[in-house]
């Protein structure tokens, strides 16, 4: 890789909340964005979760970076509730 060269990835989830009588309650999708570059890399995932009608009910986003050599140098992390 040059040392100016960045890749950037990225793979979403998408996954349904079933009950017990097999309809659909909600649906959770799981987004995660990996960017690298020559120092590093950073990670963030996000979790959404949204109810039948696509509200959002709940969302935690991840931000976690490493350097060079895959260490784990910082993380930040938030939850957001919705009502």
């Amino acid at each position: 890789m040059a040392d100016d060269d960045i890749e950037i990835g990225e793979s979403i989830e998408v996954s349904e909340i079933i009950d017990e009588s097999g309809e659909v309650i909600g649906v959770v999708v799981d987004d995660v964005l990996v960017v690298t570059g020559e120092e590093g890399s950073v990670v963030e995932e996000t979790v959404d979760v949204f109810d039948a009608e696509g509200n959002l009910v709940a969302e935690e986003d991840v931000v976690d970076v490493y350097d060079a050599d895959g260490n784990l140098v910082a993380e930040a992390g938030e939850i957001i509730i919705q009502e």
